[in-house]
């Protein structure tokens, strides 16, 4: 099972009606986006969070449900959800989050339940105290853990504080995937050369995201680039969620969420990969918020999808 733990957030997206601006919710929060995103496209996938008994929080809960996400490890809560007012007026979405009960700095998450075989981490709660501390804890008890940076600038305290978190992590991690924007919010220069510093150090497999020139990943065994698939784009809000779950998904069909089968994974292997999470990412680039894909969404020639249809 892929096991997301991170925050659920309801996104409030800017549209114009009758002459006015007005808000509209679509489900948010990155982890668990991914998780919503791995079930749908056909994985095994688990939440790690609280979910609110409120209004927002059933949204979330439905969502999760009608995907078939194993959630019994996801506590019910009476704080409020977090909700995050979106701005689109620039090249990357922006989101200023309210949480007036302080569901993404306090949460603590639970012990990992048995069978897990993978634990994916990320976002602004790693930035967040006590939960970053929290969750860093956790990730040192797995296996094997995927780190999804997902940089947000406003949640960071102290820079290098978070920076020296995310490198931890990372060293240790089995999977670390970050965009170049990511890297240029912690303000630091070669974000390529990083990567290939994480491999050299162990890791089993590193992606970066790079916007309109598509995407790179380094193994032991070989690196490999493709260029974006995105085609049509009404906004990448939730793009990059999307296409850590389609990453994920893939490795997890071909049984490759270790660091043997990742070292094992050739210029070849990780063009294929890195196709399939594209062609997911897509999907949402073409939709309106952080609207996760399906299987049946995906285009039929989409890479790994013949083969994961069957």
């Amino acid at each position: 099972m892929i096991l997301a733990c991170g925050e659920a957030i309801v996104d409030l997206l800017p549209e114009e009606a009758d002459g006015e601006l007005i808000y509209r919710p679509v489900l948010g929060g990155s982890l668990c986006n991914v998780a919503l995103c791995v079930a749908r496209l056909g994985g095994q996938a688990g939440y790690l969070w609280e979910i609110s008994t409120d209004r927002l929080g059933a949204m979330v809960r439905a969502a999760l449900d009608a995907a078939g996400v194993d959630r019994t490890v996801a506590a019910p809560s009476e704080r409020a959800t977090p909700v995050a007012l979106v701005d689109l007026s620039g090249p990357e979405p922006r989101y200023n989050i309210a949480d007036p009960d302080r569901v993404m700095c306090d949460t603590l998450p639970p012990p990992l339940p048995g069978e897990i075989g993978c634990l994916v981490v990320g976002s602004a709660v790693l930035a967040l105290e006590p939960v970053g501390e929290a969750i860093e804890r956790l990730a040192e008890a797995c296996e094997c853990v995927a780190i999804d940076y997902n940089v947000r600038p406003p949640s960071i305290a102290d820079r290098d504080v978070y920076w020296a978190r995310l490198r931890r992590i990372s060293e240790r991690a089995t999977i670390v995937k970050a965009s170049v924007a990511d890297f240029e919010a912690l303000g630091l220069d070669d974000p390529r050369a990083i990567m290939q510093s994480f491999v050299n150090r162990g890791v089993g497999l590193t992606i970066l995201t790079e916007a309109n020139e598509g995407a790179s990943a380094w193994t032991a065994a070989g690196t490999a680039r493709v260029p974006s698939s995105a085609k049509h784009i009404v906004d990448t809000v939730g793009a990059g969620d999307a296409f850590m779950a389609g990453a994920l998904v893939h490795l997890q069909r071909h049984g490759a969420l270790n660091r043997v089968q990742l070292a094992t994974h050739d210029c070849e292997s990780l063009a294929g990969l890195l196709g399939f999470a594209q062609s997911v990412a897509a999907v949402t680039c073409g939709r309106r918020g952080a609207v996760m894909p399906s299987l049946a969404d995906l285009p039929r020639g989409s890479v790994s999808n013949a083969a994961m249809e069957a």
